[in-house]
């Protein structure tokens, strides 16, 4: 794949994992690991394909816990660098009847509005839904935004006879927690 023999062998040894690997940008390998960005880009390109071929081989047509949400989410963003906040839409089977990008944000936070995660699940006319985001840090425990924007979330969505089946967040170990689960609250644990 690269063009110095043994380049990819010295990054992954270095770094310990492929999860670490695709954490970085081609720029940050070239400027962490020497890496021209000819051969950097490589580097992110084979692993991208091969985080594709994990979404592909997830068939999840119904979520019916939170372990279907984090079997869905782990490959599509658990091991990113920047948080994500997903909706899953379900029909009132639970059947999953789309997904939507709501919002991305850095390292340790995202911003997003109730009425921004509402619009989307009325848009793709779910019966009800299930939030899904991911923790950089490795820490799939809420923090307290997260709790608050779950209570406020939940308050709203039941005003419009849309409920919140679940809020889920992942993490690239592939452990993750569950609002249903554990009923966050300022002490809660994880799966």
């Amino acid at each position: 794949m690269l063009g110095r023999p043994g380049a990819a062998a010295h990054v992954l040894e270095s770094l310990g994992s492929l999860n670490a690997l695709a954490r970085f940008t081609p720029t940050a390998l070239t400027e962490r690991f020497g890496l021209t960005l000819d051969e950097a880009t490589r580097v992110a390109a084979a692993l991208e394909l091969g985080r594709r071929r994990l979404v592909d081989a997830v068939h999840i047509t119904a979520i019916s816990s939170s372990h279907d949400v984090a079997i869905w989410a782990h490959p599509r963003i658990g091991l990113l660098a920047h948080e994500e906040l997903h909706l899953l839409a379900l029909s009132g089977q639970g059947g999953l009847r789309g997904a939507r990008l709501i919002a991305r944000g850095g390292l340790h936070a995202l911003a997003v509005r109730p009425s921004d995660i509402l619009r989307a699940g009325l848009e793709l006319a779910a019966s009800g839904f299930v939030l899904v985001h991911n923790h950089p840090s490795g820490n799939p425990d809420p923090s307290p935004e997260d709790i608050a924007l779950t209570r406020r979330v939940q308050e709203s969505a039941d005003l419009l006879g849309m409920p919140l089946v679940d809020h889920v967040i992942v993490v690239a170990s592939g452990r993750f927690s569950s609002f249903v689960a554990n009923q966050w609250s300022s002490q809660s644990g994880s799966q």
